[in-house]
C-alpha cells in the first residue's frame, strides 16, 4: 500500500511536469531547429531534460552515488555509452547522476506512451523493434550516423531489464552501433534502480549507486578482437557490478 502510495505521489508530479515540457522545451526545441539551430536546441533540451530526470529521481526518494566520472571523455568525443540495465528508472538516473546527454537506442512500444514520446523523438533517440532483424540494422545505420555527428549513444545490450537483479547476456551485434562508427565505448554499471521502482517497498530512501568504467576504445580493432569485445565490456561492467553490489550490503 505505501508502495502505490509512493508511486502516485511520484506520477502526480512527474505528468504534469512532462506536460509543461512540451511547452517550455519541445516546442521551442522544435521551432530551433526549424531554424537550424541545433546547438541551441540541444542545450535547450538538455537542460531541461537534465532537470525532469533529476525531478523523476528525487520524487521516488532516491540518494544517488557515483563514482568514475573522470573516464567520461570530453564532449566532441566519438561515444557509445554501454550500460546493464535492471529498471526503468535507469535512464533519468544515468542523465540525472552523471550529467550525460545522448540519444539512446529504445523500443518501439514507447512510441505509444503519451508525453513521453516527445522527449523520446526530440533528442536523438533511435527506436527499434527487437523481433525485426531489419529494423536493428536500420536503428544501427541510424544510431552511427548520430556518433558521427557528434551525438552520443546509450545502448542497453542486455535488450530488456534484468527481473532477477543479476546481469544478462550481451546480444550479439548489440556492440556494432560502436564499432562500425569507431567510438569509444563507456561501460557502466548500475545498481539499485529496480529497488527504486519495480521492487520499491515502503517509502525508504533507496539507494542507487552508478559506476563509470574506463573507456574501451573500438578504432583500429582486428576482427578477432572485435568478436572479443562484447566479452570484454561485459567483464568491465560485471566487475563493476559486483563492487557496487558488496557496497550496498
Amino acid at each position: 500500500m505505501l508502495k502505490l502510495l509512493h508511486l502516485f505521489f511520484a506520477f502526480g508530479i512527474v505528468i504534469p511536469v512532462l506536460l509543461i515540457s512540451v511547452f517550455v522545451a519541445i516546442i521551442p526545441v522544435a521551432i530551433l531547429r526549424l531554424f537550424k539551430a541545433e546547438r541551441a536546441a540541444d542545450r535547450w533540451a538538455r537542460i531541461n531534460g537534465t532537470m525532469i530526470a533529476a525531478i523523476a529521481v528525487w520524487t521516488l526518494n532516491v540518494q544517488m552515488h557515483v563514482d568514475g566520472l573522470e573516464n567520461i571523455p570530453k564532449e566532441g568525443t566519438p561515444l557509445c555509452f554501454v550500460a546493464n540495465h535492471q529498471s526503468l528508472l535507469d535512464i533519468p538516473a544515468v542523465v540525472s547522476g552523471l550529467r550525460i546527454w545522448a540519444g539512446f537506442i529504445t523500443k518501439k512500444e514507447l512510441k505509444k506512451v503519451p508525453l513521453l514520446h516527445f522527449w523520446i523523438e526530440s533528442i536523438n533517440c533511435v527506436y527499434i523493434d527487437r523481433r525485426s532483424p531489419r529494423s536493428s540494422i536500420e536503428a544501427i545505420i541510424k544510431g552511427v550516423d548520430n556518433i558521427r555527428k557528434g551525438i552520443p549513444m546509450f545502448i542497453f545490450p542486455e535488450g530488456t531489464r534484468s527481473k532477477t537483479g543479476e546481469l544478462g547476456e550481451f546480444k550479439a551485434g548489440s556492440l556494432k552501433l560502436a564499432t562500425r562508427a569507431k567510438a569509444l565505448i563507456v561501460p557502466i554499471a548500475i545498481s539499485g534502480t529496480r529497488k527504486s521502482f519495480e521492487d520499491k517497498k515502503g517509502l525508504g530512501r533507496v539507494h542507487v549507486r552508478i559506476s563509470v568504467c574506463e573507456p574501451i576504445p573500438t578504432a583500429g580493432l582486428t576482427e578477432e578482437e572485435i568478436k572479443e569485445l562484447p566479452a570484454k565490456v561485459f567483464g568491465a561492467i560485471e566487475a563493476q557490478y559486483r563492487r557496487l553490489v558488496k557496497t550496498a550490503v
